[in-house]
């Protein structure tokens, strides 16, 4: 019936070639931009005022998630009181020092409930 269609092949080197043209075009049009973090001032250390010898409140999470404010267990609960009555004498920071095997969940319930005592001048940092 259709004796004459063994000898049919298909040409595919137009479409190979349209396949090459669209991947240099894909290439000398694309664009390498280096994406903007967000920028951090980083304080130099020599600028650095340890904490004994700011006036400032410490608040510090161990390594078990308790809190403790100058070396004493403090409830969650009593964090923002203790702020509050520390913000009202002065206008010193609060620092939230937390360990490094300490709990992120800890660690915001406590900047929380010192936001909420009224710090505003609030500083964190880790230790080992």
């Amino acid at each position: 019936m259709f004796a004459d269609d063994d000898g049919a092949e298909i040409n595919l080197s137009p479409m190979i070639d349209c396949i090459f043209i669209l991947l240099i075009f894909f290439i000398v049009t694309t664009v390498f931009v280096e994406e903007e973090g967000i920028s951090v001032n980083k304080p130099d250390a020599a600028a650095a005022v340890t904490s004994e010898e700011s006036e400032g409140l410490t608040l510090e999470i161990t390594a078990q998630d308790q809190v403790t404010i100058d070396g004493r267990e403090v409830r969650l609960s009593d964090v923002a009181r203790r702020v509050r009555n520390h913000v009202a004498r002065s206008d010193a920071p609060v620092m939230v020092r937390a360990h490094e095997l300490s709990s992120h969940g800890t660690f915001v319930s406590v900047w929380d409930a010192a936001r909420q005592g009224g710090a505003e001048k609030l500083a964190f940092s880790t230790v080992n």
